[in-house]
C-alpha cells in the first residue's frame, strides 16, 4: 500500500508503480552505507528515548510490553506489572518494559504512521513528528524541512478524512516537527537555557497536498482497472526517468497514460 512517506516524494510517480505490478516486477535491491545504518539506529534510538523515557506519560498511542506482549491502546504510557502463571517464592513480579507503537492511518489511498500523539495540557492531543539533525543541521534550521511539513500536514490531512474513531481527539488544524540534536544543542531563547530539541509549529495547508493527493488517487484508481495512469517525466532523458526501474516500458508506447493526474480533483 502506498505510504505517506512516499507520496510526499518529489520523484513519487503513480505510473511506475502501477506499470511495476502489471509487469510484476519487484523493487530494486537497496544498500546502505555503514556509516548511515548507524546514523538511522542513532535517530530511532533518540526518538524511543523521547517517547518511551523523556515525556513521562505525555505520549498517547499504542503500547506492547517485551516481556510478557500485553498490549493497550491509545492510551499514556501504562504502569503495572507482567502477568505471570507461577512466582518462585520470594520473587517479585516484572515490572511491564513497554514499547511505544506508532498508530496507523488508512485514508484517501494512503497509510501512515506519525510519530508520536502528545498530551500538551489542552484538550486535544497534538500530532508530532520526531527528527534528528546533526549538528551543524540543527544550529541553522529556522524553519522545519519542506518534506517534513508537507509530510505532517499529509498525516493531519489523512486522520481528518479516517474513520478513526479518535480523530476528535486529535488537534486536525495544527501538529508538530520536533528536531533532536545529535550533540549537545544550543541556546534556546524562549526557555534561557541550552536544549538538543527545536519545536515548531505546522499549520494545515491542504492546498500544499494537491499533488501528492492527485498522484495518490491516480495510483487508486489505476488500480480498480480505470487505466495507467501518467508519468512525472516528460522524456526518458529526465532525471527520475534515468533512475526509473521501468523507463523502458513507460515510454515503449505501449502503455498510454489513460489517468491524467494532475486532471484529478482532489
Amino acid at each position: 500500500m502506498l505510504h505517506a512517506s512516499s507520496a510526499t516524494r518529489p520523484d513519487f510517480c503513480p505510473r511506475q508503480w502501477v506499470l511495476m505490478d502489471q509487469l510484476g516486477l519487484a523493487d530494486p535491491p537497496e544498500s546502505i552505507a555503514t556509516a548511515m545504518a548507524v546514523t538511522f539506529a542513532m535517530g530511532l534510538a533518540a526518538e524511543t528515548l523521547l517517547v518511551e523515557e523523556w515525556t513521562g506519560d505525555r505520549a498517547i498511542g499504542n503500547w506492547i510490553c517485551r516481556h510478557c506482549h500485553e498490549q493497550r491502546s491509545w492510551s499514556r504510557k501504562p504502569g503495572g506489572y507482567c502477568k505471570t502463571e507461577s512466582i518462585a517464592p520470594g520473587a517479585q513480579p516484572r515490572k511491564h518494559w513497554w514499547k511505544y507503537q506508532q498508530i496507523v492511518i488508512e485514508a484517501l489511498g494512503m497509510v501512515g504512521s506519525p510519530d508520536v500523539l502528545f498530551d500538551v495540557g489542552s484538550p486535544e492531543m497534538v500530532l508530532t513528528e520526531l527528527k534528528t539533525l546533526n549538528p551543524t543541521e540543527f544550529d541553522k534550521i529556522v524553519v522545519p524541512l519542506p518534506e517534513h511539513r508537507l509530510r505532517t500536514n499529509l498525516y493531519l490531512k489523512m486522520l481528518d478524512a479516517s474513520t478513526n474513531p479518535y480523530r476528535s481527539k486529535v488537534n486536525l488544524t495544527e501538529a508538530r516537527v520536533l528536531y533532536i540534536s545529535r550533540s549537545y544543542g544550543r541556546m534556546n531563547a524562549e526557555w534561557n537555557e541550552i536544549l538538543p530539541f527545536r519545536e515548531f509549529v505546522i499549520k494545515r495547508t491542504d492546498a500544499d497536498l494537491k499533488e501528492a493527493l492527485q498522484k495518490a488517487k491516480a495510483l487508486e484508481l489505476s488500480r480498480k482497472n480505470m487505466g495507467t495512469p501518467s508519468g512525472i517525466c516528460d522524456t526518458a532523458l529526465d532525471l527520475p526517468a534515468k533512475k526509473c526501474p521501468v523507463c523502458i516500458q513507460c515510454f515503449s508506447g505501449k502503455h498510454p497514460g489513460v489517468v491524467k493526474w494532475p486532471e484529478l480533483s482532489v
